[in-house]
């Protein structure tokens, strides 16, 4: 359930956030750009550390070793990240196929203002190809959310851990 809270809070926020027109906002600006992406990242953390306390108190009588912990923010990102890649590639593909356009425009751009020759970007944007698919990037999707699930069970595990006391 937590992979599916915070799959369904994140694609709404990112959702807004193309609606509103900030998407290139997000892509040029940094520090917005990190906040977006701290907010993610904490939206994942508190719906796998809900999780490992309902499980811990609900399900567990009260005990939560850190290996469960691990195993359950493991399981909400993989969940998390197989709606979310389905909701992004459906996203990049039907709704929104101009954001890859977008985003290699914007890393054009970039490019550009660091002084890298037409030549350079040129080469950088054919070696870069494969990138700017929605395939790639739901892919991408899957193995990020993954880790960061492992990541938050192990710190949620570590904060929450009671072990059975030995009868």
């Amino acid at each position: 359930m937590a992979g599916l809270l915070s799959a369904g809070v994140t694609s709404l926020l990112g959702l807004l956030v193309y609606v509103t027109g900030m998407n290139e906002t997000l892509m040029t600006n940094k520090p917005l750009s990190w906040l977006n992406n701290l907010l993610t990242l904490g939206i994942m953390f508190y719906f796998v550390n809900a999780a490992v306390r309902m499980f811990r108190d609900q399900d567990n009588s009260g005990y939560v070793s850190v290996g469960q912990g691990i195993g359950l923010g493991t399981l909400a990102g993989l969940v998390a990240g197989i709606v979310s890649a389905v909701w992004s590639y459906i996203f990049m593909t039907f709704i929104a196929p101009d954001m890859i356009e977008t985003i290699k425009q914007v890393s054009m751009q970039q490019m550009q203002e660091s002084g890298q020759s037409e030549e350079q970007i040129d080469q950088a944007m054919e070696m870069a190809g494969m990138f700017f698919s929605p395939a790639f990037v739901a892919a991408m999707i899957v193995f990020f959310l993954l880790f960061i699930g492992f990541i938050a069970g192990l710190i949620s595990g570590f904060m929450q851990k009671r072990e059975r006391p030995y009868a």
